[in-house]
């Protein structure tokens, strides 16, 4: 029956597109209406309409908004009808004949209290009575309507992506899928860890923030002076403020650790330079449409002009209020962010990762709007969570972090900016709001409304935001579409010394080096694959759930094991290939990558690829899991590829010393032209005398194998 009725409004859906946002509206309010929601299988609906949203029948955002809007209000409703009626509705249909579900609803209140209203929303069984039972019990509104407009925020994205995954899977085959999935973990992992952090400050920051407040007093106590007896005066232990205040100046001190520790890897080219190059190609590779249309959404959110109204909205609702120092804090949040950004861009002339922006616009370090979010978000939640009582700081809080952190990935995800530039303009941004707090806090404020405030900004965001992107998304689709960088060498250069300008070892997603990349092939994929073929050189076995399984079983050879994934400067391999080796526990592995370079000839374009070749030995770890070991020997695997190759030469790499592990010798391999036959060995002897002939100083030739 339920499977009818799904199947019924699905082809409904995809008949009619603007009916299609109108059901799950209607869907989603129901779902939320007492007891009724109970036997309304939304969840599939949604999932199941959002499915079409791949096959182009259906548009991303407005689903999420009519999905957003429904649940909002059936929540809003169903806590009208509790504070209307009181306790006189639970002795109606349709309560009267469930008191189970009205005595689990009321148990999850209990225990909850009032968070109930966010987590019920993703709580099956106790969702279609809680907001009911809310406001049977009284509940302050302005705490209920502010977790309900919360967990809507979270819960229609969440349903409505998800939905999108799986209809992606059907139309691509799983690759989109694979790659929507892996974004959504990464997601979710990014916003963990920010969750943990920020639990992490808040809960144990502060002992040892006190800790050092009270050594710096005994100092300040022991010292006279105008400086010592204004510190003592600030680190009076009697004021309440003080654990507070000395957690903010944690935060002020670990933020400028990270802008600091950030800023001087850029301009000293650390490691994190070449992360910054390894994540862009990275999420590059995992970019697909409808994510494309979240994050677009998500940094449009933090634009200008939103970023504007937002500000405004606070600034009237503190105006409004007479709450002058709290508005002139605010504006100099905002002024500090915006005028250290636009000087540290001017100084620095780092470029972002794509060609966006005109002016000091177009320079990237730090990320602007990263900063000002960060800053303005951040000031707004130190200064509400001042108020509000100690169990709304951290769900509060918290969402303000995903807010801020949305907004910093979004900037990367779609190379607006690199990894540095986010994390530079962050941290700095939070440092500014954490400073400037403590100066406007120290001196007992006067309250700020934390309800309206927060009532007046969230609606600005809600409403402003929603009409920036209705009239932007379209054009800033194009502007952060993804293009494709490609650099084109003559083949003759490449051949002649084109072939050293490429890197010399894989760089990892951190931007540490890895294993020497001793192979360069120039030519498809596919041709490498035939003629290695005949040499013993297969595909290993697909990832599939039965193949990983059999990382944990306790007997199992290596070729029945498939391939762990490396990246190369944040891509994914293009070709893998593995043989077998002599040694039983023992096997060879090819990977490929692009190089993003064309080699140009006379009547063709041929792409170049970068690779590795290493020998990798079975390893057993406790009696039940299996994992591979990676041997430092890099030229035995190198010269085995070599012997399969017809068109080759084995090139010393400039500038590198031989070590036991490599002799600094790289392998260059192209797909044979027409009438090359006839000349191998010519060129093999050639090939032998010039690799002879500029080999550096002090380094043995390389040996043909």
């Amino acid at each position: 029956m339920l499977g009818a009725i799904t199947r019924a409004v699905v082809t409904l859906a995809g008949a009619h597109q603007n009916i299609a946002y109108g059901l799950v509206l209607l869907v989603s309010l129901s779902e939320s209406l007492p007891v009724v929601g109970a036997f309304v299988p939304g969840d599939a609906i949604i999932f199941a309409v959002s499915a079409l949203v791949p096959t182009g029948a259906l548009r991303l955002w407005p689903l999420i908004i009519a999905a957003f809007i429904g649940a909002v209000l059936g929540d809003g409703f169903a806590f009208w009808l509790g504070r209307h009626y009181h306790a006189a509705i639970l002795g109606r249909w349709p309560f009267r004949g469930r008191p189970r579900l009205v005595a689990r609803g009321t148990a999850f209140l209990d225990r909850h209290g009032g968070k109930s209203v966010f987590t019920a929303r993703f709580t099956p069984g106790v969702r279609a009575i809680v907001p009911v039972l809310s406001g049977v019990m009284c509940m302050d509104a302005a705490r209920f309507y502010l977790m309900n407009l919360l967990s809507g925020l979270l819960w229609a994205p969440a349903h409505i992506l998800a939905g999108a995954a799986i209809g992606a899977s059907f139309v691509l085959l799983g690759a989109v899928a694979g790659r929507l999935a892996l974004m959504v973990t990464i997601v979710l992992v990014l916003f963990g860890l920010l969750y943990v952090l920020m639990r992490y400050l808040l809960r144990r920051v502060a002992p040892h923030a006190l800790a050092a407040q009270e050594r710096l007093r005994v100092w300040a106590a022991a010292r006279t002076g105008w400086f010592a007896r204004q510190l003592l005066a600030v680190l009076d232990p009697t004021r309440r403020e003080m654990p507070g205040l000395a957690v903010l100046g944690a935060i002020v001190l670990s933020s400028l650790w990270l802008f600091f520790g950030v800023l001087q890897d850029v301009i000293a080219g650390d490691p994190l330079v070449r992360a910054n190059l390894a994540v862009f190609h990275f999420l590059h590779s995992l970019r697909t449409e409808w994510v494309d249309q979240a994050m677009v959404a998500v940094t449009e959110l933090g634009d200008t002009g939103v970023f504007a109204a937002v500000a405004l909205a606070a600034m009237g609702w503190l105006a409004w209020r007479r709450n002058w120092r709290a508005a002139a804090h605010l504006v100099s949040v905002v002024a500090v962010a915006g005028i250290a950004t636009v000087v540290l861009k001017i100084a620095l002339h780092i470029h972002r990762p794509e060609p966006i922006g005109t002016g000091w616009d177009a320079f990237a370090f730090p990320s602007g709007h990263s900063a000002a979010n960060a800053a303005l978000y951040g000031f707004l939640a130190i200064i509400t969570a001042w108020e509000v009582e100690g169990r709304w700081r951290l769900p509060m809080t918290g969402a303000i972090a995903v807010l801020i952190g949305a907004m910093a990935f979004s900037r990367v995800y779609l190379g607006a900016h690199w990894l540095s530039d986010v994390l530079a303009g962050t941290a700095f941004g939070i440092a500014t709001a954490a400073l400037i707090a403590i100066a406007y806090l120290r001196h007992d404020p006067p309250r700020v409304g934390a309800t309206g405030l927060c009532m007046s900004t969230g609606l600005a965001l809600l409403l402003v935001g929603g009409i920036h992107i209705v009239q932007w998304h379209a054009s800033d689709m194009r502007r952060y579409q993804v293009r494709q960088q490609v650099q084109r060498m003559p083949l003759e250069a490449w051949w002649q010394h084109g072939w050293t300008h490429l890197p010399a070892r894989r760089i990892d997603l951190i931007g540490g080096a890895e294993q020497p990349l001793t192979l360069q092939w120039a030519g498809r994929r596919a041709v490498l694959r035939r003629e290695l073929a005949g040499h013993g050189w297969q595909p290993p076995p697909p990832w599939t759930l039965r193949t990983a399984a059999r990382w944990f079983e306790p007997h199992v050879g290596l070729a029945e094991l498939p391939v762990l994934p490396h990246l190369e400067s944040g891509h994914r391999e293009a070709l893998v290939l593995v043989h077998r080796s002599t040694h039983p526990r023992e096997r060879y592995v090819l990977r490929l990558w692009h190089s993003g370079t064309v080699l140009t000839a006379a009547t063709a374009t041929e792409p170049l690829y970068v690779g590795t070749v290493i020998a990798e030995r079975l390893q057993r770890v406790a009696p039940v899991m299996t994992l591979t070991h990676t041997l430092h020997d890099y030229d035995a695997p190198r010269n085995l590829l070599a012997r399969a190759l017809v068109h080759r030469r084995l090139r010393v790499r400039p500038g590198i010393r031989p070590q036991p592990a490599w002799d600094g010798c790289v392998l260059l391999g192209a797909a044979q032209p027409r009438g090359a036959r006839r000349r191998v060995h010519q060129r093999r002897a050639a090939t032998t005398a010039h690799t002879a002939s500029t080999i550096p100083n002090g380094q043995a030739p390389c040996r043909n194998p």
